[in-house]
């Protein structure tokens, strides 16, 4: 039984009064609150207000709530469920007056009309099968995305590699690591073979014509002819 049927057949009030309160309800909808000033048009007695909200929350249509409303600028505050939440003194939000929230209440109701919704099995079924197909097709999407980000950074990784292999070669392949290392003893000297990467070339000696071996000196580039030994210096950072 919903609430209005409730109401056509309950006996706490007059008949009248309880189209009245049905007449009212047609502007409310699930979980909305009532307010004790709409209700006060209904004109129940005190008597009648008090049996019909009781038996109404007795049988789950309303829920009480308690609501602070501040003396001084006539506002409505915080929300509680319990009365013995509600603290003593506190600010009010709005014009921050102190004053007594367990004396400056408003009681109001959360409706439930527990309308029974008739479902249509294969209307329901039907929505949820779109709604998991639109979901499949999402995550294809994302495992799509997914992949191209991985195909990307493996891409990415394997021109890493051919550059290290490229770069660090090992200092046994070099004929000039030994003689650098001693000139420059006090400084880190590093052998990164023969390659210009970003240019795919290699340096050579106009007067020997021989490659020039690069080395890193700390943090800077230097080229040595493996046969004079004559040396320049490398900038990458320079037009």
């Amino acid at each position: 039984m919903n609430l209005i049927e409730y109401l056509k057949q309950q006996t706490a009030i007059p008949e009248s009064k309880a189209d009245k309160f049905i007449t009212l309800l047609e502007k409310y909808d699930e979980n909305d609150v009532l307010y004790e000033t709409a209700i006060n048009d209904i004109d129940l007695t005190n008597e009648e207000y008090e049996e019909l909200f009781e038996e109404l929350e007795r049988e789950n249509y309303v829920d009480s709530i308690f609501i602070i409303k501040c003396p001084f600028c006539d506002t409505l505050g915080n929300t509680y469920v319990e009365k013995f939440d509600i603290p003593e003194f506190d600010e009010c939000r709005f014009c921050h007056n102190e004053f007594n929230h367990r004396e400056n209440y408003e009681t109001a109701y959360r409706i439930y009309f527990n309308y029974q919704k008739k479902i249509d099995v294969l209307t329901d079924l039907s929505e949820k099968i779109n709604y998991n197909q639109e979901r499949i097709f999402e995550i294809s999407d994302e495992i799509r995305e997914l992949e191209d980000k991985r195909k990307a950074i493996q891409s990415e990784n394997i021109k890493f590699a051919t550059l290290r292999n490229e770069l660090l070669v090992d200092k046994s392949e070099s004929k000039m690591y030994n003689k650098v290392a001693e000139k420059y003893r006090n400084q880190k000297v590093k052998y990164i073979g023969t390659l210009l990467y970003m240019k795919k070339c290699v340096i050579t000696c106009l007067k020997c014509d021989e490659a020039y071996e690069l080395f890193q000196i700390d943090n800077q580039y230097i080229g040595v002819c493996s046969k004079c030994h004559n040396e320049i210096g490398l900038n990458f950072n320079k037009m």
